[in-house]
């Protein structure tokens, strides 16, 4: 698996941060989740602190991944 964390972060963060923006598009599709969601539910969720990249990059797979398309 390819990494999105800052170098020395722990993958797990960007496991979680997965997890965040797949409840993000579950629970959130109007208005499209955000990436200010994918913080707060990491945060609310599983007590994870990830930054915003993080964030983002998990969100726009995530919705890669329910469209259909590649997964990295």
């Amino acid at each position: 698996m390819r990494t999105m964390s800052q170098p020395g972060a722990s993958p797990d963060d960007d496991l979680l941060a997965e997890a965040a923006a797949d409840i993000a598009l579950r629970d959130h599709p109007d208005p499209p989740a955000t990436t200010q969601v994918v913080l707060d539910i990491a945060r609310t969720e599983f007590a994870a602190v990830i930054s915003a990249f993080q964030a983002q990059t998990a969100l726009e797979r995530a919705r890669r991944r329910t469209a259909g398309g590649p997964r990295s």
